[in-house]
């Protein structure tokens, strides 16, 4: 093997007095991909922030050196100005696109205006080059693609104009940090594969941080295993995912090994009821505001749901999927079919129904950082639900209080604010507080995406036993079929606002009938190899 592109030699990184990073050395090579895996707070990304020279203002790097061999220029070390030469030689690809772009601006112009600034290009050559790339990283029609803004585009085009950007600074290295962990799994199979072919045409160096191993199968040569600061393995991919010989490395891989969840208690009678739900959205209409041009989100649908089952509604970004588990809790109106739960006819009109509809029914969401008032105690936010249902003060405090314990956290914990909590401890506050109503009904929407792998699990088994518990009704709203095979005993899949397959879970896992299964089946990460072609 040719000498390494870059060497991190017994890195040390503190937040003053406090290590965060215990002295970690590793090599880096041209052509190769180094993983960095770990589960929040293991260290992963504040070493990749430290080779970009990009700490926090209060982190250092105490010890150690990141050194670019073929210069021989320290890039970082102690006492030192980084010399990270970040946008010129070293890129950075991050995990959300929509944050890293600006969305007033045309997507092809803020990968022009990186050409300028660190090739100085002319603005004509530089949308030339700019184009290019797009093309490069596989948009279609990149010279139209070149005038929209980002919410005009999907989330994998956003994340490869995230790639061309990167590849405008002409990088030796390339920083990848969670790139695919908010994509589909079909999407995230595209990403993987192209960042693949880039990295052998261009001759990269990649450093791919995540806490997927399926995802360090496919793409990674080494692999780095992070714990508390710690590289406690290191190896081959087929070495450490093999044979791996840390009992945390072990860990991380058994809790890919997801045990299905039975469930406990009877399931009953039909409690949720569509027949035949169509949602639009009007794309364009006529001098007259006729819609002449529409987005049919959800297709003319139909479904039931009986009660203590624990449905799994499947789909790409777009399906539908999300537009009609709020149509179910009346949160969205429809434009044709009907809605009831327990009966109760959803409809807009009748206050009295919604009402009850709200009392029966309630939505998790994704992201539990944004669903939380970070000004306000989580005992407070869950006790407020207890007061606006009559209760008074102190016994809204008490059951706001015995919820945060119900699902795994401690009674102190209702003093803390939101920011002080991981994301695994904010979802369980979320789910905590809309168990407050005491629903039948929960949909939770992408609830686990972005979480590690162990922590998925654990939200899934407390999910698990509160429903058993409280005989709760539950639709998952996913992309991934790895997670809610061990979950739900009935899958929904959803493709283009329509369901094209339904079925018990062991059933359509093993025997899929639609085209569109099979390829989301196919598309799991560490399912099939990664194409270079």
């Amino acid at each position: 093997m040719n000498e390494p592109l870059l060497r991190i030699d017994h890195l040390t990184i503190a937040f003053g007095e406090a290590k965060v990073v215990h002295g970690i050395s590793f090599d880096i090579y041209r052509g190769h991909t180094v993983a960095l895996v770990g589960e929040s707070g293991s260290g992963k990304s504040i070493t990749a922030s430290a080779i970009m020279g990009l700490l926090p203002a209060n982190a250092k790097v105490t010890i150690g050196t990141v050194r670019h061999l073929p210069s021989q220029t320290n890039w970082i070390a102690p006492q030192h100005p980084s010399k990270a030469p970040l946008g010129q030689g070293l890129s950075m690809v991050f995990q959300d696109p929509m944050s890293s772009l600006n969305p007033s601006m045309r997507v092809g112009w803020q990968v022009a205006e990186s050409l300028i600034v660190h090739q100085g290009l002319t603005k004509k050559q530089a949308r030339t080059d700019a184009t290019d790339l797009l093309e490069e990283v596989e948009l279609p029609d990149p010279a139209t693609l070149f005038e929209r803004y980002p919410h005009e585009l999907s989330g994998g085009q956003k994340q490869r104009v995230m790639i061309a950007l990167a590849l405008a600074a002409k990088p030796e290295l390339l920083i990848a940090d969670e790139p695919t962990t908010a994509l589909d799994v079909t999407v995230q199979r595209a990403v993987l594969n192209l960042l693949n072919r880039l990295k052998k045409r261009r001759k990269l160096a990649l450093l791919f941080i995540t806490h997927d191993l399926d995802v360090v199968r496919d793409i990674a040569d080494d692999v780095l295993v992070m714990q508390n600061g710690e590289l406690v393995e290191q190896g081959s991919v087929d070495n450490v995912m093999k044979q791996p010989k840390h009992p945390y490395t072990q860990a991380l891989i058994n809790a890919r090994t997801i045990q299905p969840r039975a469930i406990q208690t009877p399931i009953g009678n039909i409690l949720v009821s569509a027949k035949n739900v169509t949602k639009s959205y009007s794309l364009k209409e006529n001098f007259w505001g006729k819609t002449i041009h529409a987005l049919h989100a959800v297709n003319d649908v139909s479904l039931t749901i009986d009660a203590g089952e624990r449905i799994g509604l499947i789909g790409e970004s777009g399906s539908g999927k999300s537009t009609l588990g709020r149509a179910l809790l009346g949160l969205t109106t429809i434009n044709t079919g009907s809605i009831s739960l327990d009966g109760i006819p959803v409809d807009h009109g009748n206050a009295t129904y919604m009402r009850k509809i709200r009392q029966k029914a309630q939505l998790v969401f994704q992201d539990p950082y944004s669903a939380l008032n970070p000004k306000i105690p989580v005992g407070k936010a869950i006790a407020e639900v207890y007061a606006h249902m009559g209760l008074g003060k102190q016994e809204a405090r008490d059951k706001a209080v015995q919820l945060i314990q119900e699902v795994g956290l401690e009674a102190s914990d209702a003093q803390r604010y939101p920011g002080s909590f991981s994301g695994g401890q904010r979802q369980r506050i979320v789910i905590a507080r809309a168990l407050a109503v005491e629903p039948q009904f929960m949909v939770l929407d992408e609830s686990v995406a972005a979480l590690d792998v162990q922590i998925q699990r654990d939200i899934l088994d407390l999910l698990a036993q509160i429903g058993d518990e409280r005989s709760l009704t539950y639709l998952f709203i996913s992309h991934d079929l790895s997670v809610m095979a061990s979950f739900c005993n009935r899958l929904l899949i959803m493709k283009e606002g329509c369901i094209v397959e339904r079925g018990e879970t062991s059933e359509l896992l093993a025997n899929p009938q639609h085209a569109y299964t099979k390829e989301l089946l196919a598309s799991r990460p560490g399912k099939i190899p990664l194409t270079t072609a």
